[in-house]
């Protein structure tokens, strides 16, 4: 178990300096928590591969910065989501305050090494608390419950995790070597999960950023010109392609048009019937659509890259979910018409 551990160590390492250096799209603070998380990540994956390897010893000073690391991971991911969720929402010195127990909790575990695997378990039990949270916050978004079956299924799973942990640091103090080894794993399962899901599903945080600022009591248009800018927005899709960015967000596009997340998300929603990303890919399968029957010679690939798809997967997916067949097989049975 500790060789698979050590490689599941070194692949999530690596996974994470790649997720750490990608260009993302969310506002300036959700990408500093971001990449906050991933090196919080790297660092408890590299302590637990060095300990479980045996090739480093939890003194107090690596003890010290294992359980800063391991403690962090519950309020940064947490911060970042509701950043994520709340575009308009800057940082404030208060949120630095949940930081605070984590900092007195890693203390609390050098300077009692006695108790070291209890601390240990009560990072998970604040790990749980702030998933909790957030599963919460996720559920308060009523109009698409559904779309997050996958994230309440991973944060069950945490919390199924966190539980185990705690049960175990109270019963004994003799299973840190399990725990640290099993720990790994699932940390390295969680990171593919995320790459997975980020591959496959790359409009899922768009989407969630546009259901969570779509929750408004009234209009927020009221002083736009939606024809005028449902003019705009036509010209920024097919005159300026905008759609071929793989990076385009709510966020991004509303910025091109001087309005704001939510307004774009109100505006596409009540004046064309539909979701800023359900929008967005039907403005590239139209495109892909052109590019299929008029350059045979280009790979399909090629042509889901070329305008604004990340991956084939995202492409064929998108494809199917519209047109109910491969793009393919829709060239060739446009070719042979």
């Amino acid at each position: 178990m500790n060789q698979i551990s050590i490689a599941a160590a070194g692949f999530s390492i690596i996974a994470s300096i790649l997720l750490f250096f990608q260009n993302r799209t969310e506002t300036k603070t959700a990408k500093t928590l971001a990449r906050t998380l991933l090196c919080v990540l790297i660092i408890i994956q590299f302590i637990q591969a060095m300990y479980v390897g045996g090739y480093l010893l939890l003194d107090s000073t690596v003890s010290f910065f294992y359980l800063l690391s391991l403690g962090l991971v519950g309020p940064v991911f947490y911060l970042y989501s509701q950043h994520v969720i709340q575009t308009d929402r800057g940082w404030t010195i208060w949120e630095s305050w949940h930081f605070l127990p984590v900092i007195a909790l890693s203390l609390s575990g050098v300077l009692f090494p006695d108790y070291f695997t209890m601390v240990y378990s009560l990072m998970f039990f604040l790990g749980g608390v702030y998933m909790t949270r957030l599963a919460w916050s996720l559920y308060l978004l009523r109009e698409r419950r559904t779309l997050f079956k996958m994230e309440f299924l991973f944060t069950a799973g945490f919390l199924a995790w966190s539980i185990a942990v705690v049960l175990m640091g109270i019963l004994s103090s003799q299973v840190m070597e399990i725990l640290l080894s099993a720990q790994t794993i699932m940390l390295s399962l969680l990171i593919a999960a995320a790459i997975h899901i980020q591959l496959n599903y790359p409009h899922l945080l768009s989407s969630l950023e546009e259901i969570a600022s779509r929750q408004y009591q009234t209009s927020t248009l009221l002083n736009v010109d939606c024809e005028a800018m449902k003019k705009q927005l036509d010209e920024l899709m097919t005159v300026n392609e905008i759609y071929q960015d793989a990076d385009l967000s709510l966020s991004s596009c509303a910025e091109m048009l001087s309005l704001k997340p939510h307004q774009l998300s109100e505006l596409i929603n009540t004046q064309l019937g539909m979701s800023f990303s359900s929008y967005l890919r039907q403005q590239r399968i139209k495109a892909s659509e052109v590019l299929l029957k008029t350059e045979p010679e280009v790979s399909v690939l090629a042509v889901g890259l070329s305008v604004g798809f990340s991956s084939q997967s995202a492409f064929y997916s998108a494809f199917k979910d519209i047109h109910a067949i491969a793009p393919g097989q829709y060239r060739r049975q446009i070719l042979t018409k």
